[in-house]
């Protein structure tokens, strides 16, 4: 059963610093992704991440998949309805509706320009079609970027998008009937940008169907908040450990030092982060207290 929130591993006591403290302590030394994520094609967005290794999707896909089934097992349910907060592309619903890897996107997309011409863009929008794409899984994609949301609606991998900066304000009637039915909620990276607020406004306008959450949170960002307010919600959220994850590589050394430190001051194990030249990402499962996994 899914125990109450505890302090994440590694952690001495005490309460983790806010997402904005921790964002200005290492504000300037993370990497700025801002112009490739609101292109009409991805080929940039995935320039930029290959570059730095990134691979959490790639780590998650797995995770969520045994997830889905002990959803599956105690709903008794087999289609699924999934919220993918920080969409982006639909980068999460290609991997989970595919048995493409992250490997495969890479190669798909750095093979051409992010300009194609019209026979490139019809065989590009075959690409994930032809792949079978499986329809016991359906997401609903939540992020302010407008063309990322519109490319994966258009490429068939999210049957709905909401483009908002919902850190900012409410969902309007339309979007709430959008998110409503809900099964899970997930995220792989958001946490940071995205706050509470985002994530009190999603999971109130699904809450009756009762989703579970699972957010991988890069470190050194702290679930606190979230946790909290989905506790409102009655659910109780734990951290597994034994589904903590690479995410990416650091960027430059400047960025190493900066979330070194930013590590040591809250507390946490930084061992992996040492020794690996990567970024780790916690996983973060929250459920009503009642329902096992």
């Amino acid at each position: 059963m899914i125990v109450g929130f505890e302090p994440r591993h590694g952690q001495r006591g005490g309460q983790m610093a806010p997402v904005s403290a921790v964002r200005g302590s290492i504000q300037g030394t993370k990497p700025d992704f801002t112009a490739a994520y609101n292109r009409k094609w991805p080929h940039a967005y995935f320039r930029a991440h290959l570059a730095l290794d990134y691979m959490i999707p790639d780590r998650a896909e797995p995770v969520f998949e045994r997830i889905f089934a002990d959803y599956r097992r105690v709903r008794n349910k087999s289609r699924l309805k999934i919220i993918d907060i920080g969409c982006s592309y639909g980068v999460n619903a290609a991997l989970l509706r595919t048995d493409l890897d992250l490997d495969d996107l890479y190669a798909a997309y750095l093979k051409a320009s992010g300009s194609l011409s019209r026979r490139q863009e019809i065989e590009h929008r075959a690409f994930f079609r032809d792949r079978g794409l499986r329809d016991d899984i359906q997401f609903v994609g939540v992020d302010p970027s407008f063309r990322a949301v519109r490319y994966a609606k258009n490429m068939g991998l999210l049957e709905a998008g909401i483009t908002a900066d919902l850190e900012t304000r409410d969902l309007t009637v339309n979007e709430r009937c959008v998110l409503a039915g809900a099964d899970i909620i997930i995220s792989t990276g958001c946490v940071g940008y995205a706050t509470e607020r985002t994530f009190a406004r999603v999971y109130e306008a699904s809450a009756t169907s009762r989703p579970w959450v699972i957010a991988f949170v890069m470190h050194p960002f702290s679930y606190d908040d979230i946790a909290a307010a989905l506790r409102g919600f009655a659910l109780e959220t734990k951290v597994a450990d034994r589904f903590r994850q690479r995410q990416r590589r650091f960027s430059t050394p400047t960025e190493r030092q900066a979330i070194l430190k930013a590590m040591a001051k809250l507390g946490m194990e930084d061992h992996l982060e040492r020794t690996t030249g990567y970024i780790y990402a916690s996983c973060y499962i929250s459920a009503p207290s009642r329902e096992a996994l």
